[in-house]
């Protein structure tokens, strides 16, 4: 069993100030079981103060930060279901959001706190996007085609779009954007590589994301073979960001820095970066 060998982290989040990061991270991992434990932890900027804000049975994967609430989903035990929940970011004041049977995950606010994006397989068949107030009602369905999956929605700060992912099967998932209602959905990235975890910069200009198949090895893991890409939200202006190899990144609240994970499986760890790219320092092992 490797347990004990580190952490996997699976996503972050910054918090509205930019003073903390919350992340889900995968621990006690034992690939020869297939087992591990998923929860969800804050640290600082800079690297300290890391705490657990969850443990109970479940696994908890993705989360969002906004209003003093971190979002996240969290498997029922014993089930094929998951739930969306919220959280004080000191573990307290756990609220249910979503109800009902399928999987629910992938929460992201808006930037005012009131809404929540997330991917559901609640109707059947492939993940669609939903929003649903951070209440638990106003429930709507963004996404309609039973031959896609779609993933991981954010809204642009402004709170007028939504950047996401979708799937066809393929291999090549690719990353589009459309209104906050659902209308008018534009593909950014060309049918070209495998483009996965889009996120918005500060001035809603451009779409961090990670893809791989664009280098020499098609059949490297997203893992450890994706690259930071930044492309413009009408498609245009296509660019490697630096040469950082990483599957998930996140521009601070003022667009001056990045977070992002970088490693192998079983072992990840966080990064911060100016939005270039320049001066990497990991505060995260």
């Amino acid at each position: 069993a490797q347990t004990g060998v580190g952490m996997f982290h699976q996503d972050l989040s910054w918090s509205p100030d930019g003073k903390y990061m919350a992340f889900c991270g995968m621990h006690d991992i034992d690939r020869a079981a297939n087992k591990f434990k998923a929860d969800i932890f804050v640290i600082e900027v800079d690297g300290s103060g890391q705490r657990q804000i969850t443990g109970d049975e479940r696994n908890e994967f993705y989360t969002a930060w906004a209003k003093g609430r971190i979002a996240f989903g969290a498997e029922t035990p014993g089930t094929k279901d998951s739930q969306i929940y919220t959280v004080k970011p000191d573990g307290t004041h756990v609220r249910q959001v979503t109800t009902g049977t399928g999987k629910n995950s992938t929460p992201a606010f808006s930037k005012d706190g009131k809404r929540i994006a997330f991917v559901s397989t609640r109707d059947g068949g492939k993940y669609q996007i939903y929003v649903i107030n951070a209440d638990g009602t106003g429930l709507k369905r963004l996404t309609t085609d039973p031959n896609i999956g779609f993933f991981n929605p954010q809204f642009s700060p402004n709170g007028k779009q939504i950047v996401y992912y979708a799937e066809k099967g393929d291999g090549k998932d690719q990353v589009w954007v459309m209104n906050a209602n659902g209308s008018r959905p534009l593909l950014l990235t060309a049918n070209i590589g495998h483009n996965i975890f889009p996120g918005w910069s500060a001035d809603r200009k451009h779409i961090i994301f990670s893809s791989t198949k664009r280098e020499t090895d098609m059949n490297i893991s997203y893992v450890d073979g994706s690259y930071l890409y930044l492309i413009n939200t009408d498609g245009s202006g296509l660019a490697k960001l630096g040469d950082i190899k990483s599957f998930f990144a996140r521009f601070s609240p003022d667009g001056k820095k990045i977070a992002y994970i970088s490693g192998k499986f079983p072992q990840t760890a966080i990064y911060i970066a100016n939005a270039d790219g320049s001066n990497q320092v990991k505060i995260a092992p």
